[in-house]
């Protein structure tokens, strides 16, 4: 990677409460704002925002699991001008209003004995519990490769749990394991430490 660039992506991680313009990060690249946009997308395959509000939700997503912070605070932390504007960005990264995500985690670690490590939370669009079932058992099947190539022996990976969210249809309404009247949490089989819905490739 171009060492401007490099620069630059440290210097948009240190400063996330600012509101940085174009102007602003190029000139920490030592590049014009239309040289610096065009290397910039090539080197990351993002728009300098696009990627900073990559960053912004990637990190709001890591504070927000470990229960240490509030919404309020992380919309100041990272430069939002308000709960809704901040809560509409997290929502397009990760379908879930980070409220809901605080909400959910929360209940995982209290009551269903699962550690803050390596939760993966992503809620599904779908109309029926046919619709997230046959979702979650590709995703289980894909999940399994994926540690395996992280270096998990199949004996780490049957020792662990899986966790799935979905929404709250009518015919699930009385399950125990409901979250603010929106959510159910259910138990899969054992494949990983603390997995909800794992999430292929930042995307469902």
């Amino acid at each position: 990677m171009d060492h401007r660039i490099r620069k630059t992506l440290d210097y948009i991680e240190s400063n996330l409460s600012l509101k940085l313009t174009l102007n602003d990060l190029a000139k920490v690249a030592c590049m014009s704002p239309s040289y610096f946009h065009r290397a910039f997308k090539k080197e990351t395959s993002r728009t300098p925002f696009e990627f900073i509000e990559e960053i912004k939700m990637s990190k709001a997503y890591t504070m927000l699991i470990s229960g240490t912070h509030k919404v309020h605070e992380l919309t100041e932390a990272f430069g939002y001008n308000d709960y809704e504007t901040f809560t509409r960005a997290f929502k397009k990264h990760y379908t879930l209003a980070p409220d809901d995500l605080k909400a959910i985690a929360q209940k995982i670690k209290s009551e269903m004995n699962v550690g803050p490590e390596g939760f993966i939370i992503k809620i599904f669009e779908v109309d029926s519990i046919t619709e997230v079932r046959e979702k979650l058992d590709a995703i289980i099947h894909d999940l399994k490769t994926y540690l395996k190539e992280k270096g998990y022996s199949e004996s780490d990976i049957e020792k662990a749990k899986v966790m799935s969210i979905m929404p709250k249809f009518e015919d699930i309404s009385q399950h125990q394991n409901t979250i603010k009247n929106k959510f159910v949490i259910t138990e899969e089989q054992k494949i990983w430490k603390a997995l909800l819905n794992f999430e292929q490739n930042g995307k469902s």
